[in-house]
Parts: structure tokens; sequence; C-alpha cells
């Protein structure tokens, strides 16, 4: 947020997302912060749940097995 202020998560859930196919994939055990204006994907916290994470040429994919998760280009900011 910017200014050093903590937030309180309110609760975890599961997410349902379009895919840029038109099918419709969900993600489990999804923190819910009511102050974020953004949504934010932590690559670690993927990886503990089996995804596969990749970046390249400022395109995130994420799949689990051989199924495509999540791919895109239009919202990710890289954060350093």
């Amino acid at each position: 947020m910017g200014d050093d202020r903590p937030c309180n998560m309110k609760e975890i859930g599961t997410v349902h997302t379009k895919m840029f196919d038109g099918m419709m994939q969900e993600v489990k055990e999804v923190m819910y912060i009511p102050q974020l204006k953004r949504n934010f994907i932590f690559v670690g916290a993927l990886k503990a749940l089996s995804f596969e994470v990749s970046i390249e040429n400022d395109v995130l994919k994420m799949t689990r097995g051989s199924t495509v998760v999540l791919k895109g280009a239009d919202a990710i900011t890289f954060i350093t």
C-alpha cells in the first residue's frame, strides 16, 4: 500500500478465473484482503500448492501438470 500500515486478511477461499481461451479455472486457498485495490499472486505460495510458474517475455504462465491454469500479461506488475 506504500504507507507501511498492516493489512488484515478477511478470509481464505476459492477464486474462479476466466482464461484467455474462455475456459473457467479455479485457484484455491486465496486470501481476501479488503484494503488492497489490486490482486496479487505470490509465486512462492503457488509453488507450495504444486503449481509451476514461468515468466518469459513479460508473460506469466502458471501450470499444474499439463493444464495451463493462468496465462497473461495485461495486469502483471513485477515487483523487485
